[in-house]
C-alpha cells in the first residue's frame, strides 16, 4: 500500500531565493464548534518579488511534506513573478511537519479528510489577509495530483476566496478498484518504449505467476530474491509481490517525460540485464529498489508496518493510506486483462490492508459506501466550476478517474502525472507549450 504513495514531480528549486517558514494556528476539527483543540500548520512562502496588493499564488501541499524548492522555481512561480506576487505553498494536515494529534491511530485520523483540509487552506487565507500588505491581494490556487482535487473542490466550496484555480493532473472520480491505471501504464510502455517492452514484462509476469500456480514458489522465491520470510504459499503474499512489480514500472510510467525518452531508456536497461525475461525482470526490480540483500515484501510486513508507525511517525504515507480507505479508494489493481503486470493483484489486497490496519470500520462493504458518500458528496468527473483550469496527461494513470476534454480539461498529448508545472521550455512538446501558454491567459483574465 505505501507504494501507491508517489508524491508530486520536483523542480530544481532555486537556492538563491529566500523561502520563509511560518506557523498557522488550525483548529483540530473545523466543522465541531464545542471542540476548541488547536495545532500548528506549516506553510512556505516565497516573497521575493511580492509588492504590497499583489496577487497571492498558493500551490496546495498534498500526501507530502512540502519543501522549499516546491515555490522557487516552475511555471506557478513564473507567473508570480509576472504579477509581482507571493508565492505559499500549504502543509496538508498529518503530512510533513503538520501533525495535528498524535498517536496516528484510526480514532484520531478521523481528524483527517479531505473537508478539513479544505477549511485549513481557508483559515490560512483569512489569516494572511488580515495582515495589511495581502488586505486587498487576489488568490490564485493550484495543486498536482490529490492537491489538484483540492484545487477543484477548494473553488467549488470556496468559491469566492480564490479569483480562480488551477488543477493539474486532479483525480475526481473516487473509486475501490482502479483497475484502469494499470491498463494506462502498459498503453505507456507499449506507446512510448514499444511493443518488445510491454511483451518482455508480460511474458516474465507470466512466467512467475506459473511458477505459483504449479506448485513452484520457492523456485520462484529464489530467482526474485524475495527474504526467507515471504510465504510463498500465501496467497496474499503472491498478490504482495506481484503488486510491488507493477508499482516499480508504475512510478516510472506516472513522471516519464516524453521529450526525454524516458521510458524507452528504462526499457533498453531492463532488456540489458538478460536475454531471459525472467531474469531481466528480477534484476531490474532488485536496481530500481537499490538492490536490496532481499525483495522484503509481504502482506502481514505492510500491515505490520502501518501499525508501528501510528506510533512512531516516521514521514509515512499512513494518513494518505487512511484516506483511501476512508474517502477516495483508487486502489490499483491488476483487474484489466489490458496490462502486462498479470491478475494477480486485486482490489482486495488493499482493502483488506485498511481492514487490518484501522480496524473493524473498514470492510470491503465499509469502503464502497464511504467511495459512494465522496462521490455523491463532491459530484465526481462532473463539475460546473467557474474559473477553473484542469489539465491531464494524455498517458496519466490518473486522468482515468479524472475530468475529460467532455468535462472542460485540457489533454496534454504522451504526457504524464502534473506534466505542466516546470516553467515554459524549448524542450517542451507542442501540446505542453499550449497547455502553459493557455494557462497564463487565464490567470491574467482571472487578475482583472
Amino acid at each position: 500500500m505505501k507504494d501507491l504513495h508517489r508524491g508530486p514531480p520536483r523542480q530544481a528549486g532555486n537556492r538563491r531565493i529566500n523561502v520563509q517558514t511560518r506557523w498557522i494556528t488550525q483548529k483540530l476539527d473545523n466543522f465541531d464548534e464545542d471542540n476548541n483543540a488547536t495545532w500548528k500548520d506549516r506553510i512556505l512562502i516565497n516573497d521575493n518579488n511580492f509588492k504590497k496588493g499583489s496577487p497571492i499564488f498558493i500551490y496546495l501541499g498534498g500526501e507530502w511534506e512540502v519543501k522549499p524548492e516546491d515555490i522557487t522555481s516552475g511555471h506557478l512561480v513564473d507567473l508570480a513573478k509576472n504579477y509581482k506576487g507571493v508565492v505559499i505553498t500549504t502543509e496538508h494536515r498529518f503530512f510533513g511537519q503538520s501533525i495535528p494529534i498524535r498517536p496516528l491511530s484510526a480514532e484520531n485520523l478521523k481528524y483527517q479528510s479531505v473537508n478539513q483540509a479544505l477549511a485549513d487552506v481557508n483559515n490560512i487565507i483569512k489569516v494572511l489577509k488580515q495582515e495589511d500588505k495581502y488586505k486587498t491581494s487576489k488568490v490564485v490556487i493550484s495543486g498536482c495530483s490529490y492537491s489538484a482535487t483540492m484545487a477543484v473542490l477548494f473553488k467549488k466550496l470556496y468559491p469566492d476566496v480564490a479569483v480562480g484555480s488551477w488543477a493539474s493532473s486532479a483525480p475526481l472520480q473516487a473509486k475501490v478498484d482502479f483497475k484502469d491505471y494499470m491498463k494506462v501504464v502498459g498503453q505507456a510502455i507499449k506507446e512510448l518504449a514499444g511493443d518488445y517492452c510491454y511483451d518482455l514484462i508480460d511474458n516474465a509476469t507470466a512466467y512467475y505467476e506459473d511458477l505459483f500456480k504449479n506448485g513452484k514458489g520457492d523456485q520462484a522465491k529464489q530467482e526474485l530474491n524475495l527474504c526467507s520470510n515471504f510465504n510463498a504459499e500465501d496467497e496474499r503474499d503472491q498478490w504482495q509481490i506481484f503488486s510491488t512489480i507493477a508499482n516499480v514500472f508504475a512510478g516510472l510510467a506516472q513522471y516519464q517525460k516524453p521529450e526525454n525518452y524516458d521510458l524507452a531508456k528504462y526499457c533498453s536497461v531492463l532488456r540489458s540485464f538478460s536475454s531471459d525475461d525472467s531474469v531481466a525482470l528480477s534484476k531490474f526490480v532488485q536496481w530500481r529498489l537499490d538492490y536490496p540483500a532481499c525483495v522484503n515484501t509481504r502482506y502481514q510486513g505492510t500491515v505490520d508496518y502501518y501499525k508501528w508507525a501510528m506510533d512512531n511517525y516516521d514521514g509515512s504515507g499512513l494518513a494518505w493510506t487512511y484516506q483511501t480507505c476512508s474517502e477516495f479508494g483508487w486502489f490499483q489493481s491488476s483487474g484489466s486483462s489490458k496490462q502486462p503486470f498479470g491478475s494477480t493483484f486485486p482490489a482486495t489486497l488493499y482493502t483488506d490492508q485498511c481492514h487490518d490496519v484501522f480496524g473493524e470500520d473498514f470492510t470491503g462493504e465499509d469502503i464502497q459506501g464511504y467511495i459512494d458518500a465522496t462521490n455523491n458528496e463532491f459530484g465526481g468527473i462532473h463539475q460546473n466550476i467557474g474559473n477553473l483550469y484542469m489539465t491531464h496527461g494524455g498517458l496519466d494513470p490518473w486522468s482515468k478517474v479524472g475530468a475529460g476534454q467532455a468535462q472542460g480539461a485540457t489533454i496534454i498529448p504522451q504526457a504524464s502525472h502534473c506534466s505542466d508545472l516546470g516553467s515554459i521550455s524549448a524542450t517542451d512538446r507542442p501540446g505542453l507549450t499550449a497547455a502553459k501558454v493557455k494557462l497564463e491567459k487565464l490567470v491574467r483574465d482571472w487578475l482583472k
